[in-house]
């Protein structure tokens, strides 16, 4: 008998939210465990050995096998389940062009999220100190790449062709945190009229704003000047790389 899929995420995480979304889409069942990233349990040893030696979520649990990195999770999805394959290719080409998207996506757009991490989190787990570096190099690469997606989505209804794919979900989650932000604003959309569009659509899918309400009320709540608890006391003692809190 097949087990139940455990999928291990936080609702704030951008990776956790476009995997989220791709199950609901593919109606694959599965069991929801929200893991406390405010307080660290993340970051506590007995979930690393567990779970995943990085710390970061979104997890994947197919009885004792476990798998992290969202791209890694989408494909063992695809692979063990009867998706329909405009989620990952149908061809050999298709397949590799949703897969450059997905090792461009960690390089780039992920990237771009300190813009959003640095404005609004990393006073609540660091204190107050001037991030303002930081936040320009996450707009920079922001920027850098909506051109991209800008310049993709030209001849293209979605990211890697015609019907929406894995690679979709992930920039648009991507983008959401942005927004919910207020890292992106019409000046942005004006210069990016594809891109705007692109999002739009794949916000009025059924799933996608029901995914975006929390992070959507996080956003609200720093712009309002509003603290978030977060201790993450074990990141802060050991010296945890800004990565490990920053991406997850």
């Amino acid at each position: 008998m097949n087990s139940t899929l455990r999928y291990l995420h936080h609702p704030t995480s951008q990776p956790c939210r476009a995997i989220n979304q791709l199950l609901l889409e593919v109606d694959i069942p599965f069991e929801e465990e929200i893991v406390n990233l405010l307080d660290g349990d993340n970051e506590l040893p007995s979930f690393k050995e567990k779970y995943n030696p990085t710390g970061q979520v979104p997890i994947l649990c197919d009885g004792d096998f476990v798998i992290w990195e969202s791209s890694a999770i989408a494909f063992y999805l695809n692979e063990k389940f009867d998706m329909p394959s405009h989620w990952f290719g149908a061809t050999a080409q298709q397949k590799a062009i949703i897969q450059q998207y997905c090792h461009w996506h960690t390089s780039y757009l992920r990237r771009g999220a300190g813009a959003f991490f640095y404005s609004h989190f990393a006073e609540c787990i660091w204190g107050k100190r001037d991030y303002s570096k930081e936040i320009a190099k996450g707009r920079y690469i922001l920027d850098d790449s909506l051109n991209y997606l800008e310049r993709w989505l030209t001849n293209n209804s979605y990211l890697c062709g015609d019907k929406i794919s894995f690679a979709d979900l992930l920039a648009y989650h991507e983008l959401v945190s942005h927004v919910a932000g207020e890292i992106l604003g019409n000046e942005d959309w004006q210069k990016h009229p594809n891109v705007k569009q692109w999002f739009d659509k794949i916000s009025e899918r059924p799933h996608s704003k029901p995914l975006s309400e929390m992070i959507m009320q996080v956003g609200a709540m720093r712009i309002a000047g509003e603290p978030i608890p977060m201790t993450r006391k074990t990141s802060l003692a050991k010296g945890t790389e800004l990565t490990h809190v920053e991406y997850n």
